[in-house]
């Protein structure tokens, strides 16, 4: 996990670095060594809060250091400087999170609400067992629901999951598992959901590999997230296994998840070191 965190530590610098830039979230998730789908849950899990808000919040927060110390500045340049495409824009999300306009920020007087970068503390916990099975699986296709998830989704893929159910598209299976896959596609992560068949042109392509797999009983976003950064920085290493490139993570569901404490599973593709 330490390994992780430090390279967290070296993307947070970057994001830092290029605040104002338009800001490739797929590149930083390479340079991770991991899937962009699985990059924006473990910063959330990590810094506690989604990645696309971390970015809008530190824009802000810095708009605001800067307008309060020029009294002179311009606030459409200062809009335009933070990502904002109009100055109404930036008017109405700089209120959201400080309470106040940019006007009155520049005037002076009115608290602001800063919103800081991350600092990071180490510990070494106690081990644990974990349990972990390692399949082998052929090429197969994923036929149901096909979607992205933009970076600036809140959360990563709910709205692909509700577009899943409010389609009609659960009632369509007639297998006994639900199958999802995440897979980056530049700046989205592409979602596809529904049941395993053969690989035809109407299903999604999940390429033969070996799946390192981890039993879940919850669907909470917090435990999971927490649940992807242990398996990539601390399960996998300590099974001389990585992350093998080129791949879509998978999530295997039962069709019925009406009951609390459904067993389901996270199935990382991986290769020995």
């Amino acid at each position: 996990m330490h390994d992780g965190i430090l390279k967290l530590e070296q993307i947070i610098d970057e994001i830092e670095a290029r605040i104002t830039e338009n800001i490739d979230f797929s590149e930083l998730s390479r340079k991770m060594g991991i899937s962009l789908y699985e990059f924006r849950r473990i910063f959330s899990f990590v810094v506690g809060c989604p990645l696309s808000e971390y970015v809008r919040k530190r824009r802000l927060s810095l708009a605001a250091c800067e307008i309060s110390s020029d009294k002179g500045a311009s606030l459409l340049k200062v809009s335009e400087k933070y990502g904002y495409s109009t100055e109404a824009a930036f008017s109405k999300a700089f209120r959201d999170q400080h309470g106040i306009s940019p006007a009155v920020c520049q005037r002076g007087g009115a608290p602001i609400k800063l919103f800081t970068r991350p600092k990071f503390e180490f510990f070494l916990g106690g081990r644990s067992t974990v349990s972990l099975s390692v399949i082998e699986d052929e090429e197969f296709g994923i036929r149901g629901l096909l979607t992205t998830s933009p970076y600036t989704d809140t959360c990563c893929c709910d709205a692909a999951w509700n577009e899943f159910y409010d389609s009609g598209a659960d009632a369509k299976i007639s297998a006994d598992a639900i199958y999802a896959s995440y897979r980056s596609l530049g700046d989205d992560v592409l979602c596809a959901i529904g049941e395993r068949c053969k690989k035809d042109s109407d299903s999604e392509r999940i390429p033969p590999s070996t799946w390192a797999c981890f039993t879940m009983d919850t669907t909470d976003d917090e435990v999971v997230n927490k649940k992807y950064s242990e398996i990539l920085y601390e399960l996998l290493p300590s099974a001389n296994m990585r992350r093998r490139e080129g791949i879509p993570t998978l999530e295997v569901f039962p069709v019925d998840m009406s009951d609390d404490g459904f067993e389901w599973e996270i199935r990382i593709p991986v290769e020995l070191i």
